[in-house]
């Protein structure tokens, strides 16, 4: 495999995430600690991201062939399992007991991301079982508007980065062929669809209706519609209105050489003094799905600006164990998205945008021989 200088540095940012990875998972009793805190140390094991930490730990084992993701994968799938509630539903926040276990929409939706993984590398029926079981309680919250007014825990509004929801019902519909799972999902993405505002923002696409969008949710949102579109091949209906959004997305990371704001007010107004790491790389990630469709070298080097931003940024040499490796809610860390924090999903998000970057850049290299 042909490698190149930047590639070489690529694949060390890749190699040290998944390291910080495998001790959030060695600390995490059965799952992910959801972060890790200095002084702190770790936290308890985060049901949402240790679910969809296990399609990043499969897509590597190309990249780490000696070093058993697979069973990491399968073993934190298997907690999963065990901790799945009564009626399908997996909690939402950090996991300490059965006793003090919630429902989660948002949570369960990103576990079964996980569980159809495992199923889809192993074809073992025990995943696909467990994911019909949750399924089934996600689409009987959603209302005759396509929206949770009634199970979800922001009970008044669900936020338009539930697109993330959809698309696991669309991935299962895909295996099942169970097209109650398909009307369901699109039930929701035309109901999210009818909040874009002409300049390509969508209402409510932050954690609640009061507050600015952090990147982080903003990518949630455009990475759904694009992930379903894919899904239904209806490009034209769910992933073309996210377009002109990835484009002010690109210009703005180009202007500051990959360094986004860490919110967004409706109007692209941004707050430049913190930037929202996670953020960053899921819109790089958001920038090489579009490019893969498009072919414009303009996405890439947008998609490379952010992941580069992020890896100056990552600390790669640390005596703390939860430091060396993980990559910051925010930059500064004290800035207003995690602050201090090194959370599991923003290695999760760092890992996959590397993945699919320096693929994409293998393949130019290979055209260009």
């Amino acid at each position: 495999m042909e490698t190149t200088p930047t590639l070489d540095k690529y694949y060390r940012h890749l190699e040290l995430t998944v390291d910080w990875i495998s001790r959030s998972i060695d600390r995490g009793r059965g799952g992910s600690c959801g972060y890790y805190l200095p002084p702190m140390g770790w936290s308890a094991p985060y049901p949402e991201t240790t679910g969809y930490l296990i399609p990043t730990l499969l897509s590597l084992d190309p990249f780490f062939p000696a070093r058993d993701l697979p069973v990491q994968a399968i073993r934190l799938g298997e907690w999963l399992l065990n901790i799945q509630l009564a009626d399908g539903s997996w909690p939402g926040g950090f996991y300490r007991s059965r006793k003090s276990a919630r429902p989660s929409i948002f949570n369960t939706g990103q576990v079964l991301k996980g569980l159809i993984a495992l199923y889809e590398n192993t074809g073992e029926s025990r995943w696909l079982e467990s994911v019909g079981r949750g399924a089934r309680w996600i689409i009987a919250g959603i209302d005759q508007d396509g929206l949770w007014t009634r199970k979800d825990y922001r009970a008044r509004l669900t936020p338009s980065y539930y697109t993330e929801v959809a698309r696991p019902l669309l991935q299962l519909w895909k295996i099942s062929r169970e097209d109650i799972f398909r009307r369901r999902a699109q039930g929701v993405l035309d109901a999210i669809l009818a909040r874009r505002q002409p300049d390509g923002t969508f209402s409510f696409w932050s954690f609640d209706e009061r507050s600015p969008a952090f990147t982080h949710t903003i990518a949630y949102t455009l990475r759904g519609f694009m992930a379903s579109a894919l899904l239904l091949e209806q490009w034209d209906r769910y992933g073309k209105p996210c377009e002109r959004a990835l484009e002010t997305l690109w210009r703005k990371a180009e202007l500051r050489n990959g360094r986004l704001p860490g919110v967004f007010t409706q109007g692209w107004k941004g707050d430049y003094r913190f930037s929202c790491l996670t953020g960053n790389v899921q819109i790089a990630l958001c920038l090489l799905t579009w490019e893969d469709r498009e072919r414009d070298l303009r996405l890439v080097n947008g998609a490379a600006k952010l992941v580069d931003f992020v890896c100056r940024k990552q600390r790669l040499q640390s005596s703390l164990p939860g430091v060396r490796g993980g990559v910051a809610g925010s930059d500064p860390l004290w800035g207003s998205y995690l602050p201090l924090r090194y959370p599991n999903w923003a290695a999760k998000y760092h890992c996959d945008a590397l993945r699919v970057l320096i693929n994409r850049l293998q393949r130019e290299l290979g055209d260009n021989d």
